[in-house]
């Protein structure tokens, strides 16, 4: 494009915007230059790239183009996508997901089964379906198509989480005395998803329509649906080989490093060279949750590498995401070091809450249950004499983290996307603002009447408050609603930021901390609250993906919202089937103040118990008023939301540099990191990310267009089946019994050694006692 061109496309572009948006101040030279990519854009989007186009094309700007690649810009409006087949085969997979999602929630890295996956389980099923049954009538009524599938996928990926609603069940059965019955249990699953519904509903135009919401973590489930369903029979058929051959091999291999060679996850050379190190564990060492920072360590298990989704995360994303790991890696050794916080009184990692002995100095589990009356209320005499809880200090950094993490994220988003919102709010009733030649297309079709939007909104909020008196919660009615509200307000930044870049900070904290606020002394209440603030939150951003995916494949937006219904109730079902049994199985090592070890995790129900106690027993103000340890968890909200400026600053003097790529948000994600997970697959999850995200991406374009996504839909699914069947068959997730494969140099898992990566093997007692 000649300078001339440019020149006279950008006059051309300013005249119109100019005319449309005449309020939104004068143009400088950052917005000349993103018309000018946008334009070269638009250009390319029907057309041909060449590898010099690819080598400067802005990141953002090559998705766009690479999703109109893999979507295709035609659609045929006679396909049907509403069928019987349709409809049991979504049950039934919907079913097996949330059975999988649920059980990773327990394990120290979890890998639920892939959607795409699903979709393959699907694919074949419906082929020998449409094969074997008669042609014709409501049971075979035509070949299947890939809306059909789409439709599977929006019931499949509503039941293919572990709700959060359940890691409150967890806390509770775990920490405390009263829990809620059955019924009461079932209905906060389902009751607190449903409201999401209708939050996403008003979000469309923020989080669907536009072209740069690409939603990085649905392009996998696009890929898979174009692949198994494509005019070119030969297309398919090479694809769909390369995924079976892919699957196979990863779930054959994941029985090595899962079951027989653990080692292979976490390899740390320097563990081996020195085994009897405290130091060289903390730093090295990342096998099992909690253990270290795993610098420098070597994992050969997708499993752990798929933490990040390194295969599918953008590439400036990962790059702002690893920022935050390195400045975790350098500030974790020096906060305990200097003893920021008392860290060397509690061990380098944890999610536990701790108190101090008043006799010795030293550090014990906290007792919580003696500060609790029975109505799980705080009793401020035994308090008194206990003390506050203390955290990790890594654990209180993170703290601090995340509550940046969700201003940050409100004025990342009202400094590089306001203009974006403001002039999609502006046009609300005036029928402009969707030319994209998806919208264009979707316009085929009825949309869903905000009313029914509304409906579900309103009858989710009912029962949520029906159910807070029911479950005996504290949670009083008005606590219910304000929750609510809370979320809707805050939905549109925090879910724009996952619609840009596939992950983000949640409103939990937020929501425990004003509620704390405001009802000090409930934990079970504060818990409540939160779950409302917080899952309303993410269940309308888990629609609002839905919906982008059917508006990708053309599928009708009434049966989008209905099949995801259809999923919620299903998965709801086996979300709490699963998370009983394996809390009644497992109890003693979900309880383990480490959090757990290589197989199990309870990481999760102690950070939601030590958030519960901290936040809503005791209460923000004497757990981090500004005469305790701890104020700087407060002052974080007010310097998050000041951290995105300087990079905003340094964008509009230097426009073409890339500093609009700066997204502290996601720098904050890396930084949160730890406690709670381990950490082996660090370095080599990098080497992936820059070999698909960059080299490949950049230079093998057509071959990351068709396989890349398929690639990790393939490793995940293949992967996480292994997981799924060594948890009930191996490791007792069913029966309770474990069967451990032979103690040997790679399967360290005898009690002589803390952990399989051979980390403080031959430490002494004492240096055992500090892990």
């Amino acid at each position: 494009m000649t300078e001339s061109k440019t020149e006279s496309i950008y006059e051309e572009e300013k005249s119109k915007v100019t005319k449309e948006h005449a309020d939104l101040g004068a143009w400088d030279a950052g917005e000349k230059a993103e018309i000018v990519e946008q334009v070269a854009v638009d250009d390319h989007r029907d057309g041909e790239l060449t590898l010099d186009d690819l080598q400067h094309m802005h990141e953002e700007d090559l998705d766009i183009v690479n999703v109109d690649k893999i979507v295709g810009t035609t659609d045929d409006t006679t396909l049907n996508a509403f069928t019987f087949r349709a409809v049991l085969l979504s049950a039934l997979m919907a079913a097996l997901g949330a059975s999988v999602a649920q059980l990773m929630y327990f394990k120290p890295v979890g890998t639920a089964l892939s959607n795409t996956f699903v979709l393959m389980i699907s694919y074949v099923v419906l082929t020998l379906w449409a094969k074997y049954l008669p042609s014709g009538g409501w049971l075979n009524p035509h070949p299947f198509n890939h809306k059909e599938f789409a439709c599977i996928y929006v019931a499949v990926n509503a039941a293919n989480t572990s709700a959060y609603a359940t890691y409150i069940l967890s806390a509770q059965a775990l920490y405390y005395n009263a829990q809620p019955s059955e019924a009461g249990a079932f209905f906060l699953i389902l009751a607190t998803q449903m409201v999401g519904y209708g939050i996403a509903g008003q979000l469309r135009r923020f989080l669907v329509f536009p072209a740069n919401m690409i939603w990085p973590q649905a392009l996998p489930t696009v890929t898979m649906i174009k692949t198994l369903v494509n005019e070119d029979s030969n297309y398919t058929q090479k694809r769909a080989k390369y995924f079976f051959i892919l699957f196979g091999c990863a779930f054959v291999y994941e029985f090595i490093p899962q079951y027989m060679f653990p080692l292979l996850g976490s390899f740390s050379i320097f563990c081996l060279a020195n085994d009897h190190s405290v130091w060289f564990t903390w730093i090295f060492g990342g096998s099992s949750v909690n253990e270290g920072l795993g610098i420098l360590s070597l994992s050969f298990d997708w499993n752990l590498l798929s933490y990040y989704y390194p295969l599918i995360l953008p590439l400036w994303v990962q790059l702002n995401i690893y920022t935050g790991i390195l400045i975790l890696w350098l500030a974790a050794p020096l906060i305990y070091y200097t003893g920021i916080w008392d860290a060397q009184l509690f061990p380098f990692l944890s999610n536990a809450i701790w108190a101090v002995n008043q006799t010795d100095g030293t550090a014990m589990v906290y007792p919580q249950k003696k500060i609790l009356t029975a109505d799980n209320e705080i009793n401020d005499t035994a308090l008194n004499e206990i003390g506050n809880p203390r955290y990790a200090a890594v654990l209180a950094l993170s703290y601090v983290v995340i509550n940046m993490g969700v201003t940050a994220s409100i004025s990342h988003v009202a400094l590089f996307y306001g203009k974006q919102i403001w002039g999609i709010f502006r046009n609300i009733g005036k029928g402009t603002g969707r030319d994209d030649i998806h919208n264009k297309l979707m316009a085929n079709y009825k949309e869903v009447p905000t009313w029914w939007y509304y409906v579900v909104y309103l009858l989710g909020l009912a029962i949520n408050i029906g159910l807070a008196y029911a479950n005996h919660s504290g949670l009083p009615w008005w606590g219910v609603i304000f929750a609510v509200l809370l979320s809707t307000v805050l939905s549109l930044p925090l879910n724009l930021i996952n619609a840009v870049t596939g992950t983000g900070f949640g409103l939990n904290v937020v929501a425990e901390l004003i509620f704390g606020l405001i009802r000090p002394g409930y934990p079970v209440a504060n818990m409540y609250f939160k779950t409302l603030g917080y899952n309303t939150l993410s269940q309308a951003g888990v629609m609002g993906q839905d919906l982008k995916v059917g508006h990708y494949m053309k599928v009708p937006p009434r049966l989008t919202f209905g099949f995801q219904l259809w999923g919620t109730l299903i998965g709801s079902i086996f979300n709490y089937i699963v998370n009983i049994s394996i809390i009644n199985s497992k109890r003693d090592i979900l309880l383990d103040q480490k959090g757990g070890n290589n197989i199990w995790s309870g990481a999760g129900a102690q950070t939601i118990n030590s958030a519960a106690i901290t936040w809503g027993g005791i209460g923000p103000i004497r757990m981090f008023g500004l005469d305790t340890p701890y104020s700087i968890v407060l002052w974080a909200f007010i310097i998050g939301f000041f951290a995105p400026v300087p990079g905003y600053v340094l964008h509009r003097f230097f426009p073409k540099i890339g500093f609009n790529k700066i997204n502290t948000p996601m720098i904050l994600v890396g930084l949160a990191t730890l406690p709670g997970a381990n950490s082996s697959w660090i370095t080599v999850s990098f080497v992936v990310i820059i070999m698909s995200q960059w080299f490949m991406k950049r230079r093998h374009r057509e071959w990351f267009v068709n396989y890349n996504y398929l690639t990790s839909a393939a490793l995940d699914s293949g992967t996480s089946l292994m997981v799924f069947f060594l948890a009930f068959a191996v490791f007792g997730g069913g029966s309770g019994v474990a069967y451990n494969f032979p103690t040997w140099w790679g399967n360290r898992i005898d009690a002589d050694a803390p952990y399989v990566d051979h980390c403080c093997l031959t430490c002494t007692e004492d240096q055992l006692a500090m892990l």
